[in-house]
């Protein structure tokens, strides 16, 4: 590659997402501003769970320390065990950033799938591409994870404990009543969530609304459970 530089793989939201040394370089974005201000703001506070963000270079791109692991292409081959490792990552940041905004809300990350997270010999350990964070409630991360993590539009999801696995992940998390309260209703809002922010244009827009509407079907059909189960 010229000048050494890598091109990195995945990028379905960022395109010419590049590598060179211990070095990454994106494209800078509008969103990339805020992005950035919660990177450093971990890194001020010694979180080891993001990048760095590295400052802008003469080309305007960002820059962020590199780190180095496997990140998965697609959804659907995580374990329980790595979800329940995930989320004690994601309650220390969510902790951690309630200094940042100064209120019981926290720092969604809002697209915490395993395909923005790094594995080191199969455990996460740290997460990636924070274009998309935002102040929010603590559900809407916690409704997106279960519900790629546990691959609930999948097909094969009849031979998955996915309400089990959804407690015990919860639990590990330390979710509290507000979070849990109306647990259906949240994870159809933040399945209707990803496709109202998606483009109509967008080639892959026919196979998500698809995959959301499989989805929400699974949640209907079992809101009964849900609610009984999880709140």
């Amino acid at each position: 590659m010229m000048d050494n530089y890598v091109l990195l793989k995945g990028g379905r939201s960022t395109k010419d997402v590049m590598r060179k040394g211990t070095i990454v370089y994106r494209p800078h974005k509008k969103t990339s501003i805020f992005a950035n201000s919660v990177l450093q703001f971990f890194a001020q506070k010694h979180i080891k769970y993001t990048q760095h963000f590295l400052g802008v270079d003469d080309n305007e791109r960002d820059m962020y320390t590199y780190i180095d692991g496997f990140v998965p292409i697609e959804i659907g081959e995580t374990t329980i065990e790595q979800l329940c490792e995930f989320m004690k990552i994601v309650k220390v940041l969510h902790d951690c950033s309630q200094e940042f905004t100064q209120s019981n809300q926290v720092i969604c990350h809002n697209d915490l799938s395993p395909c923005n997270t790094v594995f080191v010999n199969n455990k996460p350990i740290a997460i990636i591409d924070w274009d998309s964070a935002a102040i929010g409630e603590r559900w809407e991360d916690l409704t997106y994870i279960l519900w790629l993590w546990i691959n609930i539009g999948s097909h094969k999801r009849h031979e998955i404990d996915m309400l089990g696995q959804m407690k015990t992940a919860l639990s590990v998390y330390g979710a509290d009543k507000q979070s849990l309260c109306n647990f259906a209703d949240k994870l159809i809002w933040r399945m209707d969530k990803v496709l109202a922010e998606m483009s109509l244009d967008n080639y892959q827009y026919e196979r998500t609304k698809d995959w959301v509407t499989f989805s929400k079907l699974w949640v209907e059909e079992n809101r009964e459970m849900i609610t009984k189960e999880i709140g």
